[in-house]
């Protein structure tokens, strides 16, 4: 598969003080190791938002290409590369790790001490070409379509922070935030057999959506009080598995207010800044928290999903725009615009 190289490639660049600009980027020639991708579709992640505005985590390094919510197909091989094929359409999990310090050895790649990460410190998707490490590129079905694929690693991030506890098809829940993670939160609880399912929002839109997907009740905290409606749900017990996915306001003592007895509170939010939270009640009733960063060890399962049907796009990504669109694209995203929940771009 030939690929044109005399005209270059526009590719979209921040330098984290809220501007972002289309640059002229010569096409890459795949280093050994790596593989060539054409790319064909990219979600626009939030933190991608925070990354313009100077907000990405500590080992951003600017000035970089936007976007690891990547789905492309495999157009060159680097030397040594045997696991792919040119031709074959593939998502990103895009974690640049040195695989010999503790925590890669102990599998926690996404932990490592020499990490980079595609979209912050090496240059991401907002281009229609880009070279990556090929072990951060995963094959995919022909039923896994490229915007599904744009959102693994979304619903991947949400996934691993529940593979962090067990749920059961006992167990009630509560999922705070209708946003992606949210979204795809209440279908993954669907799928491991929790039935009973409460979101809350500030979005109505988004709320119903989540309905669609399998919320068994929903809460505009803007009209009811969250734990009081989660309480009163659950019959004054509280849930047993409460995923926060809102990284916002005040979910985290919502969490810890209407979890039950032995709770489990599951974040995957990013705040940003210190919360207050009454640690008492995480002792008095024994809870378990824990936090979910990366879809790591999550992409196989979730294409998994999208093929049985148990993860769907549908009332998640609402809004695809060309590449060439960016700024309109990130203003909708940034502004919440027309009802977007998740909006992807196509190089």
């Amino acid at each position: 598969m030939s690929v044109d190289r005399t005209e270059g490639q526009q590719a979209v660049v921040t330098d984290g003080t809220g501007d972002v600009w289309a640059e002229e980027r010569d096409i890459p020639e795949p280093a050994p190791g790596e593989a060539l991708v054409r790319v064909s579709a990219i979600g626009i992640c939030g933190s991608d938002i925070g990354v313009i505005e100077g907000e990405g985590p500590p080992w951003t390094d600017y000035p970089v290409v936007l976007g690891h919510e990547v789905a492309g197909e495999v157009v060159e091989l680097g030397e040594g590369v045997d696991h792919l094929e040119v031709g074959q359409r593939v998502a990103l999990h895009g974690f640049v790790y040195c695989g010999t310090c503790e925590a890669c050895r102990d599998g926690r790649y996404y932990q490592c001490t020499d990490l980079q990460e595609i979209g912050f410190t090496v240059d991401g998707g907002y281009r229609k070409y880009a070279a990556w490490p090929a072990y951060t590129l995963t094959p995919l079905p022909d039923d896994v379509s490229d915007v599904e694929a744009s959102q693994i690693d979304s619903a991947g991030c949400t996934l691993h922070a529940l593979q962090r506890i067990q749920t059961s098809f006992t167990d009630t829940a509560a999922v705070l935030g209708p946003g992606s993670l949210g979204l795809y939160g209440v279908q993954l609880l669907r799928a491991q057999g929790v039935k009973e399912i409460v979101l809350t929002g500030t979005r109505e839109e988004r709320l119903e959506a989540g309905k669609r997907l399998g919320a068994t009740r929903t809460v505009n905290v803007y009209e009811e009080d969250p734990v009081e409606a989660i309480m009163e749900r659950t019959d004054g017990r509280g849930v047993d598995v409460c995923v926060e996915a809102a990284g916002a306001g005040d979910v985290l003592d919502t969490c810890v207010q209407s979890a039950a007895k032995q709770g489990k509170i599951v974040l995957t939010g990013v705040f940003g800044q210190r919360k207050e939270l009454d640690p008492d009640q995480i002792v008095a009733k024994e809870l378990t928290v824990v936090g979910g960063v990366t879809a790591s060890h999550a992409v196989d399962e979730v294409i998994e999903l999208f093929r049985r049907d148990d993860l769907t796009v549908d009332g998640v990504v609402t809004h695809e725009f060309p590449l060439e669109e960016f700024e309109t694209a990130l203003e909708t995203v940034r502004e919440r615009r027309d009802g977007v929940v998740k909006a992807v771009l196509r190089p």
